[in-house]
Order: C-alpha cells, then structure tokens, then sequence
C-alpha cells in the first residue's frame, strides 16, 4: 500500500487529511491494527472519535478494516480520550483506536492505538504497524467481526460523580476552542450543581479560533480575559481530543501546567505518602522542589505520554505530569491522562482545602518561566540537531548538569541552580519545543537572548512558523 511512512510517529499516527489519509488509507491501517490484535490473541476493540471533519469517516473505516480481521468492534462514538481509556477498563476490552490529531492543526488527523488497557502503541508497535501496511501484511479473517455501539458518556459520567462526591458552590468558565470537550463537559459540571459559563462550547471542527492548544499563550490569554469578565473561580480549556487541560485562576492570572503538576503532586503525596512523583524533562525546577518538600521522589524522564506510561509500569509512580497538560493519577484512578478526571481533581483540591487558585500557587516556589515555544524544523534533521546543541551547551556552560541520556529522550536539558532550558524535538511534527526559566527577570532576560542565538546559529531550525515566538525576542 502507498501511504507516507512518516505518518507513523513515536507513540501515534497525524497526517494530513486528503494528502497523507483518507478512508481507503485508513482501512489499511485497520486491517493493519487488526492484524496486530490478532496476532497478539486479542479479538475485541473499542473504536471513539474527536469532532475532526473527518473523524467520523475515519471511525468508520477503520472499523471496517478491523472487522476484515475478525475483531469484534464496540463503537462510542464522539467523546473524549479519557473517556476512552476508562471505556476499555469498565469493558474490560484491551484493543482500541481513538480517532484524533490531538492539538495538530485542522488539516491534520490522526490515530491513538492501544495496546492494552490505559496502555498505548510506542516506537515498535508502530513500526510494526507501519510495515504491515507498507507491505499490505495482514491477517483476514473467514468471518467479519461483530459491531456494537454505546452512549458511554452517561456511564463514564456516573463514575466521575462517584468519586468526587463533595466537589459544589464553585463557579467554572470552559472555553474548549469549539472542541470536542465543549459538547461534554460543561454537561458533567452541571451535574455537580456548579455554575457554568461556556465560551466556544459549540463544536466547530474547522477550529476558527485556531488549534485547541492549551500550551498556546494567544488561548490562555482569552480564558483569562473570559475568567475575569465572568467573575469566575477558575477556567478551563482543553485540547481537541480532551486529554489535556489548561487552566487560570480567579484573577485572570495563567497557571502553566507545570505549576499545576506541582500542586496536584501536594494533593497526591497528600494521599501516598513518600510516593515517587514522574514528571517530563520540560517541566520547572519548582516541581522538584514541591516534591522533595513535601516528603515525596521526583523522578524525571523524557517527553510523551505513551513513553511517560511505559515507564511507569517500572517506577510505580503515584502521579505523572506533563508541562503539555497530561496528568495520570495512576495510584488513585488509572494509569492514562484524562483531562475531565484532572478537571474535577483540581476543583475537588480547591474545595476541599478551602483555598482558591491563586492561593495554592502563591504556596509553591517562584520561577520566572516561559510559554512552551515552538519553532520549526524539518523531520529528517530533527533529531540529529539535538546532539549539536548538547555539544555547544556542554562548552558554554562546563559547570552546569547537561541531562541528554535517556531521561531527555529526544532532547536536552540544561540544569542549572537557579534556573534551566530545556530544547527537544516533537515526536508529532517538524518542529522543535522550548521551554526555560529563572529565579530573576535579569537571570530571565540573559537566558532568552542566549537561547535565540544559540538557535540562530543552526540553518536547520526554521523561523517561519512556530508559536510564541514572541518570548524569545
């Protein structure tokens, strides 16, 4: 089959709708994913979507290549990806596929595939997929598998419900960017009896506010604005397949999520004392930090979820976050990132601690830090950027800690007392992620400009397109 073979990521597949996918494509890649149950003894899956243009049609071709292979497929429909993940536990069904390009532009689509419950496809599960496709490798079936569809949104609901008995008497603004979690979650928060202010609720899946990105600045700064005009408590916004989330507090004032992982950290450490606490290589010293003041083991490794899951199945860590917005309260509900479960825990935190937002944050170590920022990078130079820029680091700051092992993964991390910088390649498209940040603004302002030229001086990186590139000037 003819299909572009750098659609197959780290831990996913995103390609471009009509150029690198469209349903015959997709059918393949069922037939693909299908074959790779098979082989693996397993014979029934859960298909959901996003709100994507095409994501309905994708579903449905996917589908339909599964069932070729004999998989007996239960469809939920549109809901978000933690949603998903739960289906397959409260269903007990280890194969899966989530239709989603996740915060990739409009243009985009793509595939989450699990591999087993709250687990997904990495590095050679994907490569796996990606030659059977290529070499059209698959395994037919005599029989066509069974297909079932559910509302799993009502049950899901039930069992957030359950768990969050005491959360009441807040106001919350939801701004998803007219995403998918705009037909879902101001229903759930409603039936907790909290009032709800809805900005961009209705879906649209052309995006015209741009990519539902919580990471992106220009989205923060709307919510905050929305926040304040509102008199909210708190607001949120999310990414288009509702994994992430990204919040400010009552004064308009944005909270990265790196200050939000370490506020989760207090309430988990609260629970699991002494627990091991993961978080990504992108995230603030203030993390670490957190942790070690409040009785707990930081323990940082590389970027991505699927890699961050995979891991823990070794660390045993009670909690794991991500600068980006996945947060996985593995000891208290399962080991997948869930942006309504991370919802409803920070509203449950704030009642129950009697605390506001800006409250909580003002408990935690400052940091002047920057928005995630990106910038190009075509995907076959990428990678090999990363060990110039560990060289050049290495000479100019000697005494520093160079973290380029496999913690960083695809990048690397300068650490220095008071302040660090962080550079990796994206695992989902050509560009790269910066992020740093300094005890003082001086401190701030040195580290940036040291930034931009470091960067200028690779023909590799490319200045056209990115996001908050405005922070390095």
């Amino acid at each position: 089959m003819q299909v572009n073979p750098n659609i197959f990521r780290g831990y996913d597949l995103r390609g471009l709708v009509d150029v690198d996918l469209d349903p015959a494509i997709v059918e393949h890649i069922g037939r693909a994913y299908g074959s790779y149950l098979s082989a693996r003894g397993i014979r029934q899956a859960v298909v959901g979507h996003d709100c994507r243009q095409t994501s309905q049609a994708y579903s449905d071709a996917l589908i339909k290549g599964m069932r070729w292979c004999g998989i007996n497929v239960t469809d939920i429909g549109l809901t978000l990806i933690g949603t998903f993940y739960w289906s397959q536990h409260h269903l007990n069904i280890r194969g899966g596929v989530f239709v989603t390009a996740s915060h990739n532009p409009s243009e985009y689509n793509g595939f989450k595939f699990a591999a087993d419950l709250s687990e997904t496809l990495v590095t050679d599960g994907m490569q796996e997929l990606r030659d059977r496709v290529l070499n059209e490798d698959y395994l037919p079936s005599p029989t066509q598998g069974d297909l079932a569809s559910l509302d799993i949104n009502p049950i899901y609901f039930d069992e957030i419900i359950r768990r969050f008995p005491g959360v009441r008497g807040l106001k919350v603004l939801v701004d998803p960017s007219h995403a998918t979690a705009g037909a879902i979650v101001p229903q759930l928060l409603r039936r907790f009896g909290l009032e709800v202010v809805e900005k961009h609720c209705d879906i649209q899946p052309s995006f015209p506010l741009g990519t539902p990105d919580p990471t992106e600045k220009s989205v923060a700064s709307r919510l905050a604005a929305e926040v304040v005009e509102a008199g909210a408590d708190v607001g949120f916004t999310y990414d288009a397949d509702g994994d992430r989330v990204g919040i400010v507090d009552e004064k308009g004032q944005i909270i990265w999520n790196d200050v939000l992982l370490a506020i989760f950290a207090i309430d988990v450490l609260a629970h699991h004392p002494g627990a091991k606490i993961m978080y990504n290589t992108l995230c603030s010293k203030a993390v670490s930090e957190t942790i070690l003041k409040n009785g707990g083991i930081p323990y940082m490794w590389r970027t991505g979820h699927s890699f961050l899951k995979k891991k823990n199945q070794e660390v045993k860590a009670a909690f794991i976050g991500e600068l980006s917005g996945h947060f996985f309260f593995s000891a208290d509900f399962y080991n997948h990132d869930d942006g309504i479960y991370s919802t409803m825990r920070l509203l449950d935190y704030l009642v129950r601690t009697r605390q506001t937002l800006s409250l909580a944050v003002d408990s935690l170590p400052k940091y002047i830090s920057s928005p995630e920022v990106k910038v190009g990078c075509p995907d076959d130079l990428k990678v090999n950027l990363m060990a110039d820029i560990s060289q050049v680091l290495k000479t100019d700051y000697p005494q520093a800690e160079i973290v380029d092992d496999e913690r960083a993964g695809d990048g690397v991390r300068l650490e220095l007392s008071d302040s660090m910088f962080v550079v990796r390649y994206s695992q989902n498209g050509p560009y790269l992620t910066i992020k740093f940040e300094a005890k003082t603004q001086d401190q701030y302002d040195n580290l940036k400009n040291y930034i931009n030229r470091l960067l200028h001086r690779f023909s590799q990186v490319d200045w056209t397109f990115g996001a908050n590139l405005e922070s390095l000037d």
